[in-house]
């Protein structure tokens, strides 16, 4: 079954105007245009590496039949290049240290109300840092049958495979961003940002 990518496409990778404190909304889609995860967050700021999101603990992440409020404090890099999307987790309450979504259709679009929603296709390959387990690729039966469910196109499947095995040897090497970037990022969305829970 062949399926088209979801709207919203075709979005600028870059959220022009952005200022910190501003409302963010993480939107993740599936390649078939089914509605996958949503976080709440603030607007950081921006560096090299592209842009941060600071995601509190108490903070509501939710898909479709499933929620929880978020255990510990977070921040997402939204990359200025590239098909992912990481979340840096809190050393203290969660097992993962990092968690990079292989994605597709990364782009910004302004709220109506205020804020922005920063879009992106779930690609199901996750690259992942854990305590437990070490570092290692995930989900890669998930990837393989929605490609022939939905129909991956053969180039798109052969990039985010590139992507992945790059990624697992970045964040195994402790390349930038994947060396402590994020804490000082963590640290600012603290001292700016209030603690209360986002409910």
């Amino acid at each position: 079954m062949s399926a088209a990518a979801p709207v919203p496409a075709n979005l600028p990778r870059d959220p022009a105007g952005a200022a910190p404190g501003d409302l963010v909304v993480a939107r993740a889609w599936k390649y078939n245009g089914a509605p996958h995860w949503v976080v709440p967050g603030r607007y950081l700021g921006a560096d090299g590496h592209g842009h941060w999101i600071y995601q509190p603990a108490g903070s509501l992440v939710s898909r479709p039949g499933h929620g929880h409020w978020a255990q510990t404090d977070a921040v997402c890099l939204v990359p200025a290049s590239g098909h992912w999307l990481g979340t840096f987790y809190d050393d203290s309450n969660e097992d993962f240290r990092t968690y990079l979504d292989l994605s597709t259709q990364i782009g910004w679009r302004e709220l109506a109300r205020g804020g922005w929603e920063a879009n992106s296709v779930d690609m199901d390959l996750d690259v992942v840092d854990s305590r437990s387990r070490g570092i290692y690729l995930d989900d890669e039966d998930e990837f393989a049958q929605h490609a022939a469910a939905m129909g991956y196109p053969p180039a798109l499947v052969q990039c985010i495979g590139a992507e992945a095995r790059t990624l697992l040897h970045a964040v195994g090497q402790g390349h930038a961003p994947f060396d402590g970037t994020a804490t000082g990022w963590l640290a600012r969305g603290r001292t700016e940002f209030s603690q209360t829970p986002s409910r």
